[in-house]
């Protein structure tokens, strides 16, 4: 569970550092509310729902009073400037860790939020009974929010539903070594870096020049990387595709993830990664912004000026950072975004708050920075936002911006004085219309047939995955045992399942 949950860490505030950016309408007005205002006729007041949202963040939980002024201009917005009077949002921000615990414990026991945010876990969820179908739902309160992201729709698709509505963000990734300036300037040429086999060259004249020094933190990025280089499309967790073909294989035994784990051990040992691997607690950010490591490899929705600039205010050390691209991945299935519990009593209400994460500004931006005035203001022409004076990012009150990776539109934001993390919207979309598809893209296999099977593949996942991504050990001594043991444990029955399933999938969507 630690490493899932730092898995995961990672991987979102990987995507929702980098997109974030991007320009706002001007915020409406706003008022402290905890509900619409009460119906003053002689008819009999109409009930209000209270439609739940668990938030996840990445950063500090605010308190419940910054939470409460958040909460209370989104539902005075809803009621006085979009003429809601059937619902209220109910507004709670959870650890991302306490998040992927508590979430499915609480559907479980019928107790959770109407809205469920979900990282990856959509299968498991919909395999459970714990999401309703969206089907009903998209010609009318999801009509708009369909129409904006098209077929991307089909990320939250399961047998032929939609049970999640995928986030509409930068998903497809600029994958960047990024490094400190101050150390390589005049040492290595960097415009000769543009993939694994350039950057194995700079790592190794690095090296030479400073012996006691790493550049890289971590080597469990590999895997994805020569993915994307050899076009192997992940499907589910366990299986992908190769090319332009449809018959599924063992991810694990893929030429891809072979190079990547075989390459993770050669950097280990020839001293260009962190010594610690796996082994080390702190995340890619923590280790480069605190100057533990040199640089590293990390994947944004971001040009690498932005991202040079984002690391440049953000390190603890004052070191000048500067990024070269490496890779730009594939679009792939996308397993983030937000759907409705099972034990919501007015779904129709929450597709509707759904509708508005991806079409409306104001609830968007109030949700992801807080509220005017106790978190950002405007400047004297209404064209940018900072933060109030003698606060930032880190001391305001209410601060999600971590968050903005994990539901709604991503392309949306405030437009932040001084602010610039490459992400805007027009290079993300540019990353998005560019990227390669694999032949599955948008299909998303059930493990209702095979549950007994993952769980045990799971199990010898959790057993290998990490310390040969890492370069922890060698390959020669674990990986032959690890793939046998993924035989044992019922990978190809599994392959099997997700391979009818993709077969009818195809067959539905020629």
């Amino acid at each position: 569970m630690k490493k899932l949950i730092a898995l995961a860490l990672a991987l979102v505030m990987v995507l929702s550092l980098a997109a974030c950016g991007g320009s706002s309408a001007p915020a409406a007005e706003t008022q402290k509310t905890d509900a619409p205002a009460a119906n003053t006729g002689s008819e009999t007041p109409k009930e209000v729902y209270h439609v739940k949202l668990e938030m996840a963040s990445l950063m500090t939980v605010p308190n419940l009073e910054a939470t409460k002024v958040v909460e209370n201009a989104v539902n005075d917005y809803l009621r006085n400037t979009l003429g809601e009077t059937e619902y209220v949002v109910d507004l709670t921000i959870v650890n991302i860790a306490d998040f992927l615990t508590n979430i499915p414990m609480e559907l479980a026991g019928g107790q959770g939020p109407d809205l469920v945010m979900m990282l990856g876990n959509m299968p498991t969820f919909v395999d459970n009974g714990y999401l309703l179908p969206l089907d009903a739902y998209l010609e009318n309160e999801l009509k708009p929010t369909a129409d904006l992201i098209g077929n991307i729709m089909n990320n939250g698709k399961i047998n032929g539903s939609v049970y999640m509505i995928p986030r509409y963000f930068g998903t497809v990734l600029d994958w960047k070594f990024i490094y400190n300036n101050d150390l390589v300037n005049g040492k290595y040429d960097m415009s000769k870096v543009h993939d694994m086999d350039s950057l194995e060259e700079c790592l190794a004249a690095l090296k030479e020049a400073y012996p006691e020094e790493h550049f890289l933190v971590y080597c469990n990025e590999f895997p994805r990387i020569y993915s994307y280089e050899m076009n192997v499309s992940q499907v589910g967790t366990y299986a992908a595709t190769v090319g332009e073909g449809t018959e599924l294989i063992n991810y694990y035994a893929s030429d891809a993830f072979k190079t990547a784990i075989y390459k993770a051990y050669e950097f280990r040992q020839k001293g260009y990664a962190d010594p610690e691997g796996s082994a080390n607690t702190l995340s890619h950010d923590e280790a480069v912004m605190s100057g533990s490591s040199k640089g590293v490899i990390m994947g944004h929705s971001a040009d690498c000026a932005g991202i040079g600039d984002m690391f440049d205010k953000m390190n603890y050390y004052g070191a000048d950072f500067e990024a070269v691209t490496i890779a730009k991945s594939d679009l792939y299935t996308d397993d983030v975004g937000i759907g409705i519990s099972y034990t919501s009593k007015n779904p129709s209400a929450a597709a509707r708050f759904i509708n508005l994460l991806y079409t409306d500004e104001f609830v968007w931006d109030t949700l992801i920075y807080g509220a005017e005035g106790q978190d950002y203001v405007w400047n004297a022409d209404h064209t940018a936002v900072d933060y109030p004076e003698g606060l930032d990012a880190n001391t305001i009150p209410y601060n999600c911006m971590y968050s903005c990776g994990i539901i709604g539109n991503g392309f949306q934001g405030l437009p932040f004085t001084n602010s610039n993390s490459g992400s805007n919207s027009e290079y993300g979309m540019q990353l998005m219309k560019e990227a390669w598809a694999p032949p599955l893209y948008g299909f998303t296999p059930s493990n209702a047939n095979v549950l007994n099977e993952i769980a045990a593949v799971s199990n010898v996942v959790n057993q290998y995955n990490d310390v040969l991504a890492y370069g922890d050990v060698n390959p020669d001594d674990f990986y032959p045992q690890f793939l046998a043991d993924l035989e044992t444990a019922g990978i190809n029955i599994i392959i099997a399942d997700y391979q009818a399933q993709a077969d009818a999938w195809l067959a539905a969507n020629k």
